[in-house]
Parts: structure tokens; sequence; C-alpha cells
């Protein structure tokens, strides 16, 4: 079947891109300023209870107002809580070693770099976010209170004032939170998703009716389409919610984005629709405002009854295409959960560590090239005798923690938010607006400026987001680190510096000895999940199995982390430079399309497996069974070949043809000609919708080379 384009590539140049990138990102949308609000109050009243019990090193507390989740009142206090474990791990590590290795010169080398070490390796294997923050911060801060040559007392009371302090900006930010949420009880994930849906809603009527858009409407679609779903993909990752929520969630942010990606393409291309497709467009209309009731009461939306044909405008057809995989995505799941012996704790219960953490040699690699990079700025400030660059050790586990994508966006984002942060806020106001200064309140004031700058930032998508939290870190290292208006120019720019040498060091191990564009890490990480997708897709699970059901298990973790990993690199290809930018945006346009269709065939098949395994399978005929098993066997072939393919394609020749490639088999005859009992029993309908992706799918990558412009 054809398939349609979201568009033409965007060829336009890296300054012309990022100027309507910012307008985008820092355009105001429906809860940010509330969200704002809460991250100000929340880091004000931390820094004014630091200033008043005068907690010494104490710059982390109030940057915990923009780490702790806020999706939902129960997601906070699990933040909260887990915090508290991080800080009690912390709290006994510290002063543990220090006192068992810290006396001796060549032994307290050692374990700085065994704990820089650990760190690092913890930061990429550890399963909940908010511990791995709270150790990677707070270890990498009480580590400088260590290099102090003491004495140990003085050292050990230090490393519990650096516990102390994010302990109470935890406190404060649930605090805040439970505040909110009495007046307030919505969930930001659904919220976030039924305001995109609502933006796509409202334009489908404007075509079914026939009328001009409103200005604001268009402002929104632009805005959504630009910034995108990464903030929603982020809330999911960090939520609290089990494995098969994330996932399900997952699938239908993606669905949104790409969804919302035809809608601002097809304003452009079909300002106005034939009679017809006015029909489709309505239709498509009342199914929308059905997923967003559906979504906020927590039930299944009704199926789409797809009413268009061969003749309906392409981006409207794919619309109905995307908005019809949602309820799929969402009863597949749910089918999926009525077998207890495979899906019972879904996401393995509670994990400390990821699934592969001591199999996958790529943890090891990076732990040691994150230990490379911080005892590098341990040495460089030790050898100079330069106490105040410790904050580079800081910068470096504050740099690991982001998932933002490729490293030259991590450096650009983090060097920008350093110099607004540490150069222009930090040691700007020490020469222009503290000295005028003489009390908190002043302060105060002018901290929740900063701190509202920062957070705005902070809250938007992940491509720009993590500018925000580097803004907050280098302002509260020079300003909230000592409990008085800190008006030392040397210890500002001692503190900054610190922070320059950390994104240095990262830059320097990271981007030059394993330099790899992000481009090629989203192509080689998507055709791997087409594989492993395939790997599922000829999966045989026989009945109770345990060994089975783990190893689905596992197979199904590295999918979903692959996704997770694609959408981080595409969100970082804009910001790389160079002669071949136009080509790598062609592929990230493709990547980005077919990764929305991927999900959806996650999801479904799933679902599908259980039709081979306990109760269910033993009441199949064995001639169905046999048409599973060969359909199963079609799909892992299809999705074989498409990887194949793209791994042979390269941006040194984007406008190549595709290689050869065998002919498509044909799906079985029982997909057009199932029986009752099947329909019944869901097998056909589920298997139909697969090979309607597979289809689109293979249709869109023999279509051109992925870094075609065409």
């Amino acid at each position: 079947m054809a398939t349609a384009t979201a568009g033409r590539t965007d060829t336009r140049g890296f300054a012309a891109w990022f100027a309507d990138f910012l307008r985008s990102e820092l355009a105001p949308y429906p809860g940010r300023g509330m969200l704002v609000a809460r991250m100000v109050i929340s880091a004000t009243i931390t820094m004014i209870l630091i200033m008043t019990f005068r907690i010494p090193g104490a710059a982390t507390g109030p940057l915990y107002a923009f780490l702790i989740s806020r999706e939902n009142l129960v997601s906070s206090a699990k933040s909260a809580f887990n915090l508290l474990i991080a800080f009690g791990l912390c709290a006994l590590f510290v002063p543990l070693g220090g006192r068992m290795f810290g006396s001796i010169p060549l032994t307290h080398f050692l374990w700085e770099g065994i704990s820089i070490f650990l760190i690092f390796f913890l930061i990429r294997t550890l399963e909940n976010y908010t511990i791995t923050s709270g150790i990677a911060l707070i270890g990498s801060s009480a580590l400088a209170i260590w290099y102090l040559p003491g004495p140990a007392n003085a050292n050990v009371e230090n490393t519990l004032w650096a516990v102390l302090a994010p302990t109470i900006g935890a406190a404060v930010t649930i605090a805040v939170e439970v505040v909110f949420h009495t007046f307030h009880k919505q969930d930001e994930l659904v919220d976030g998703l039924n305001r995109r849906l609502k933006t796509i809603e409202d334009v489908l009527r404007c075509y079914a009716e026939c009328k001009d858009r409103p200005r604001e409407l268009e402002r929104r679609l632009t805005q959504n389409a630009m910034v995108g779903v990464s903030s929603l993909r982020r809330s999911v990752m960090r939520s609290n919610y089990t494995r098969l929520y994330r996932a399900q969630m997952n699938a239908i942010v993606s669905l949104t984005g790409r969804s919302l990606d035809f809608a601002a393409a097809m304003t452009h291309t079909d300002p106005v629709l034939p009679l017809p497709d006015q029909q489709v467009a309505l239709k498509l209309a009342e199914h929308l405002a059905a997923i967003q009731n559906c979504l906020a009461s927590k039930c299944v939306p009704p199926a789409l009854a797809r009413v268009s044909t061969v003749q309906t405008m392409p981006l409207l057809r794919e619309l109905e295409e995307m908005f019809s995989l949602i309820p799929r995505v969402l009863e597949g799941s749910a089918e999926l959960e009525a077998f207890e012996a495979f899906t019972e704790n879904i996401d393995g219960g509670f994990h400390i560590f990821i699934r592969d953490a001591f199999q996958n040699p790529d943890h090891l690699r990076y732990a040691l090239s994150g230990c490379l990079a911080g005892m590098l700025c341990y040495i460089t400030y030790m050898a100079l005798d330069w106490p105040g660059l410790a904050t580079s050790v800081t910068t470096c586990a504050l740099t690991a923690l982001s998932n933002v994508g490729a490293s030259r966006q991590k450096q650009l984002l983090l060097v920008a938010g350093a110099v607004i942060g540490g150069f222009i806020f930090g040691m700007g106001a020490q020469i222009v607006v503290l000295p005028w200064l003489n009390g908190i309140t002043g302060f105060a004031l002018f901290f929740a400026a900063v701190t509202a700058f920062a957070a705005w930032v902070g809250t938007s998508s992940t491509r720009l987001s993590y500018c925000g939290l580097q803004i907050a870190l280098a302002f509260y290292l020079i300003n909230v680190n000592d409990f008085r208006i800190q008006l030392s120019l040397s210890i500002a720019r001692n503190r900054a510096l610190g922070v320059l040498l950390g994104i240095f060091m990262m830059w320097l191990v990271f981007e030059r000895l394993h330099p790899k564009s992000a481009v090629k890490q989203m192509v080689e990480t998507f055709t791997r999940n087409l594989g492993l997708l395939g790997q599922l897709s000829e999966f045989t699970l026989p009945g109770h199995d345990a060994k089975a059901i783990a190893r689905v298990r596992r197979l199904r973790a590295s999918i979903f982390d692959n996704f997770g990993a694609v959408n981080a690199q595409a969100d970082a290809v804009p910001f790389e430079i160079g002669p071949r930018r136009n080509q790598h945006m062609a592929a990230r346009d493709r990547i980005r399309r077919w990764q929305a269709m991927l999900r959806g065939f996650y999801i479904l098949e799933l679902a599908l497996l259980q039709y081979t395994a306990f109760a269910v399978a033993e009441t199949l005929t064995e001639e169905t069974l046999r048409d599973l098993e060969a359909f199963d066997r079609l799909c892992s072939q299809r999705l074989a070949i498409m990887a194949e393919a793209l791994q042979k394609q390269t941006d040194d020749a984007p406008d190549a043809p595709l290689l050869p490639q065998p002919d498509c088999p044909d799906w079985p005859q029982w997909l057009q000609h199932g029986n009752q009992e099947e329909m019944q029993r869901g097998i056909l309908p589920l298997a139909t919708e697969l090979a309607r992706i597979l289809d689109r799918l293979w249709s869109d990558v023999s279509s051109a080379p992925l870094y075609s412009l065409e």
C-alpha cells in the first residue's frame, strides 16, 4: 500500500533551525506555568531553610526540585522515598571508605578511582532513576569533601551535611506536591496526551466543517509538532509505573507524536479536503474524543471502523491508521495481562539493577570511560592544588545522568548551561546585583527569578531541558554552597571553571576517544531492534516453561530499552552540524516514522504470543497453531530482511538505490479467510493488524534509500 510522508525533510541550516527550535521549545503550553511555579517554590523554600540553619555545601538541595518526579502524588512520594534510600547508602559508603582508605595517599587515590567507577556503573545499570540521581550527585560531591586533609571527624560531619541538604530539598518538594495535588488531582502524563490529541481533534473538525483554522490552533499545532512528545516519554521513563503500563503508554505516546507530525504536514499539503474525506475527518475527530475520555477514565476505547478508501488523501489515511492502533494497543495489552503466568510481575517486581547489568560489556566500557573522565578531573585539580575545581567531578556525574542522546548535544547544552548559570547569572550577579542586597528577602527574590528561568528551560522537551538543569546547578554551586551572599569572584570563578573542566573531560573521553555520531547510533539501534522483534515474533513459548518466560522477558526488556535509545538519538540528530546534515535529518524523519509503527507492532505481537501458550493454545486446532507458526516465521523473515537492508545504507551515497531484496512472501490465506472461531478468539484481528503494519513498513523501507532527500 502507499505510504504517506510527513512533509519534506527540514533542509534548513543549523542557525535557522535552532532559532525556530528555541521559539517552539520556550513557548508556553498548558500546565507549564504551574509546573515552573511548583519548582520555584520548592527550590526557594529549600534555599531559605539551608541559609537559615547554616548548612554547608548545600548546592544540591534546591536542585532536587528539578529531579523529583511529578507525574502524580504517588509517583512523587515514591521518588522522595527512593531518594532517602540513596542518601542513606551514600551516608554509609563514603565515611566508611574514607575511614578505611583515606589516610594513605596511594589507597586514597585508588579509593577515589573505584568510587567514581562505581558511581558511573550504577548510573548505567540501576533500574530506578531517582536512586541513580541521588547516588550520583551526593556521591560525587562527598568525594570532594574527602580530598580535604581532615581531621576525619570534620570530613564525616561535612559528608552528613551534604546528605542533609538534598534530604531537605526532597522533603520540601514532596510537601509542595502534596499541597498542589490536594487542590489539583490530575495525571500529568494523561493530561499531556489529551492536550495533544485535542489539538489534532480540533484540526480534524475544522477540516470536517470546511472552515479556516483559528490562529491559536495553528500555533498549538506547530508548537506541539516541533517540540514533540519527548517530555511525555521522559515522564513515562522516570515514573514508577509497571513495565506493562510503561510499554503501553510509550506506544501511545509514539503514535501521538507521529500523528502530530502527519496533522501538521496535512495543514500545509492539503488545505482543503474533498467532501468524502471530510466525512473521514469527522469520524476521526469523534474517535479522538472517545480516546481522550477513555485515557482519562482508564478504559479501552472502542475500535475504529475504517471509512477511508484508496482515494482518501494519503496523510489522512495515515492518521486513520495511527488512531486505529491506539485501541488495539490497549486492548492487546489487556488481553495479555489476563494470562497470569505470562504477565505476572511484568516488570519483574522490584529490580535493583537492569536485566543485563552484569552481562552487557557496554556497561563496563561506559563505567570505565566515566571513571577516566572523573579521574582526569581529580588528577588535574590535585596536581594544580586547586580544590575549587572539585565541582568538575559532580559535573561529570550530572552529564552521565542525562539520556538526551549523543555526546555532542550534551556538550552543547552543558556549555550553554554553564555559561548562563555560572558566568552570566552567577558571576554577573556578584558584580551587578548581590552587592546591593543586604538580607535574605532580596536574595530569595533574586534566587527565585533565576530558578524560574532555569525551570522554564528545564520544562522544555528532553532536547533542551537538560540545559535548564545545568543552569540551576552552576548558579547554585556559586550562590548556595555557603550560607551567605557570595561576593568573592575567585570562589565563583573556581566553581564555574570546575564545571567547564568536567564538561571538557567528558567531551574528551566520550567524544574524542569513542567518536560516533547520533545518526549512526540511531540507525544501529533501530536495526538491532528490528532483529530483536524478529526473534520475538518467532519465539515459541512452551506452556508454563519458566526458563522460556524469563527469556521472553529479557527480550522484551531489550526491545523496550532500544525504543528509548532510538528516541534519544533522534532528538540529538538536529544538533549535529556538517555537510551531510540534510541527509541525516532525512534518515531521522524516516526512523521516527518507522519507530511509531514498530511500537504498535511490539505491543500487538505480545498479545498474539499468548495464543501459542497456556490454556488458550490447548483449545486451538493443530491447523491453527501451524498457521500461527508460519505467520510468525514470515514476520521474522520480513523484519530480518529490512534490518539487513538498512545496515547496508550509508550517508556516503545517500541516493544509491537499495540493494536487491528477496520478493516479499505472501501472507497465509487464513488471514483473508479465517473461520469464526478464530475471529472470536481475536487471533485474526491481531494477525491482520500485524500484517498491515509490516506491509506499510516494508513499502516505506523499500521505497527510497534511508538517507535520500526525496
